[in-house]
C-alpha cells in the first residue's frame, strides 16, 4: 500500500481524533493510550525509541519490559485500526497505518516512522475471482510497457525536487531543531530562557506550521515560542523562519487594554492556522488565537505573510478550542472558536468569516466586560449553551471544550462539571446551525445521579430535563432567540 509523502501532520491529527472518538475504540483504553501518545509525538517520530514509549506509557514496568512488548502493543493497535476501517471508518478519505519498523522504509533505509498516512483511493480490495486476476495481469503488462519512462521521470524528479526543505521540529533542552523529511538536521536555534513545558505538553503539532507562506516556492517555518522563565509574566511569540533558518519576523499577541486597569498585557497563543491564498494572490494569511493569562480578554487576529496585523476580533471570555474549516463547501474556511462567555457564565461558540475579523463582542448582560473603541463585531454566529442543574450546583459556568466540523455538520462538546473530564453534553448542528441533537454522555448521567444521591435529594435525570439542552441561545446570526431544530 502506498503512503502519502510528505506526512500531512494536521490531517493525521484530525484522523486520529476521529478514531479515538469512534465506538470501536471506546473500550480499547490501552491501544487508545498508545495511539494518542504516538500522535502527540508525530513531530519527532523518526527519533522516538521503544524505551521512550515504555517509560511514558508503562513507567512502573520500565525495568522489565522491552521493545518486544511495544511491538506486541503495536500489533494490537494495527488490529484495532483494521477493525475500525472495516466498520465506521470504511468511507474515510485517508487512513492511518503503522509501518513495520523491522523492515526497510520506502527509501530503502531502515523504517523509522511509527505512523504514516494512506490515501483511501489507493487501497485496493482483495481479488474476488479470475476476472480480478485478469485485470491485474493487464495492469502488470501495461506497467512493464511504461517502466522505462517511469524510471526516467523518477530520476528527473528526484534531481529536481528539494530534499532539504523543513519538515518537522523538536525541542531539546533549550534548542529548537528543524529536520527534513528524512530526519536529517537542517538547522537549530537556541532559546536561553528555555521552553515552558506546560505550553508544549501535547507536542509541537499545534505549535508549529511548515509551508510556502509567501507563495515563492520556499518553505517557511512558523513557531510559537513561550519561555520557561516566569511564564505567566511573558507573552508567547510567533516567530517566522526561512527555510535556511533565518529569522524573518516576530509577532506578539494582545495589547494593553484600559479595561484591565494596568494589569500586564501577557497573552498566550492557543490557536494557529493558515488560510489558503485568496484568488489572484500568492501569499497566505495567518490566524492567531490568544488569551490573556489572567483575565477574560481573548484576541483572534489575522496576520499577513510578513508579520503585520491585518485585523483583530476581541471576545470577553477565554476560548478553549480553535479550528478552521469550510462548513458550507464554498471553498472558503470559517473560524470556529469555542469556550466561555464571561458575560453570561455560559459555554459559547463563535464563528467568524476570515474577511470580517474585527470589533469586539457585545456584552449587553455585563457592560463592565465590554471592550470599548473597537467597534461592533460581525460574528457569523454566536451561541450560548444552557447550563444543567448539576453545573449550576457545582460550578460557576459550563465550558465548550471541543468543536469538530466535518461533512457539513458542527459538533460541539460542552463540559458540565469541571472535576470530571468527560462529564459532557454533545451538540450537533447542520450547516445552517439548526440543532440536530443534544446528547448527555453516560458519564454525565452517572455524575448527576451520584451528586443527588450524596445530597439525599430524589432528583433523577429525566427526559424533560435533557430536552432543556435543546434551548441553545443565539445572540448573533439567527432569526429567533434560540436556534431552530433541524427538520426530522
Amino acid at each position: 500500500m502506498k503512503s502519502v509523502e510528505p506526512i500531512d501532520i494536521p490531517t493525521i491529527h484530525d484522523q486520529i481524533e476521529k478514531i479515538l472518538r469512534s465506538p470501536s475504540f471506546a473500550s480499547k483504553s490501552q491501544v487508545k493510550k498508545l495511539l494518542e501518545f504516538l500522535a502527540n509525538n508525530i513531530d519527532c517520530q523518526t527519533t522516538l525509541k521503544p524505551d521512550q514509549v515504555i517509560r511514558e506509557l508503562w513507567p512502573e514496568e520500565t525495568r522489565t519490559k522491552g521493545s518486544a512488548d511495544v511491538a506486541k502493543e503495536m500489533n494490537r493497535l494495527r488490529d484495532a485500526l483494521k477493525a475500525y476501517y472495516s466498520g465506521e471508518g470504511k468511507s474515510d478519505a485517508v487512513r492511518i497505518m503503522l509501518p513495520n519498523r523491522s523492515k526497510p522504509g520506502p527509501d530503502g533505509l531502515p523504517e523509522r516512522r511509527w505512523i504514516a498516512l494512506q490515501d483511501a483511493s489507493e487501497i485496493e480490495d482483495e481479488p474476488a475471482g479470475a476476472s480480478t486476476n485478469r485485470r491485474r495481469v493487464s495492469k502488470i503488462v501495461m506497467m512493464a510497457a511504461v517502466a522505462s519512462t517511469c524510471v526516467l521521470a523518477y530520476v528527473l524528479l528526484r534531481l529536481m525536487a528539494r530534499t532539504d526543505a523543513p519538515y518537522a521540529g523538536r525541542l531539546d533542552a533549550a534548542t529548537l531543531t528543524i529536520v527534513d523529511a528524512e530526519g536529517k538536521e537542517l538547522w537549530a536555534r537556541s532559546f536561553p530562557d528555555g521552553f515552558w513545558s506546560d505550553y508544549y505538553e501535547k507536542g509541537l503539532a499545534t505549535r508549529m506550521w511548515f509551508g510556502d507562506l509567501e507563495g515563492d516556492g520556499h518553505t517557511e517555518v512558523l513557531f510559537l515560542y513561550h519561555p520557561a522563565v516566569s511564564p505567566n509574566s511573558h507573552s508567547s511569540t510567533l516567530i517566522c523562519y526561512s527555510d535556511r533558518g533565518k529569522e524573518k519576523w516576530r509577532w506578539t499577541p494582545g495589547r494593553d487594554l484600559p479595561e484591565l486597569g494596568g494589569t500586564p498585557s501577557s497573552y498566550r497563543t492557543d490557536g494557529l492556522g493558515v488560510l489558503p491564498a485568496a484568488p489572484g494572490e500568492r501569499a497566505h494569511r495567518i490566524v492567531v488565537a490568544s488569551g490573556h493569562l489572567l483575565y477574560y480578554p481573548y484576541q483572534i487576529a489575522v496576520v499577513d505573510a510578513h508579520g503585520k496585523t491585518i485585523s483583530e476580533y476581541w471576545h470577553s471570555g477565554q476560548i478553549n478550542h480553535f479550528t478552521m474549516a469550510d462548513l458550507d463547501g464554498d471553498g472558503k474556511q470559517e473560524i470556529f472558536a469555542s469556550g466561555i462567555s464571561n458575560g453570561y457564565d455560559q459555554a459559547t461558540l463563535v464563528v467568524l468569516d476570515p474577511d470580517r475579523v474585527f470589533g469586539a463582542s457585545t456584552e449587553t448582560a455585563r457592560p463592565d466586560l465590554q471592550f470599548h473603541g473597537m467597534g461592533v463585531a460581525q460574528e457569523r454566529i454566536r451561541l450560548l449553551f444552557p447550563r444543567s442543574d448539576l453545573n449550576v450546583a457545582v460550578s460557576t459556568y459550563n465550558d465548550a471544550i471541543e468543536t469538530v466540523v466535518e461533512h457539513g455538520r458542527v459538533r460541539v462538546v460542552v463540559r458540565e462539571c469541571m472535576q470530571l473530564q468527560v462529564c459532557n453534553i454533545a451538540y450537533e448542528f447542520d450547516a445552517n446551525f439548526h440543532l440536530i441533537s443534544a446528547t448527555a454522555y453516560d458519564q454525565f448521567r452517572s455524575a448527576h445521579k451520584e451528586f443527588y444521591l450524596r445530597s439525599k435529594s430524589d432528583h433523577p435525570f429525566t427526559p424533560r430535563e435533557e430536552a432543556e439542552f435543546q434551548k441553545v441561545r443565539c445572540l448573533v446570526g439567527c432569526k429567533t432567540e434560540f436556534v431552530q431544530l433541524a427538520a426530522r
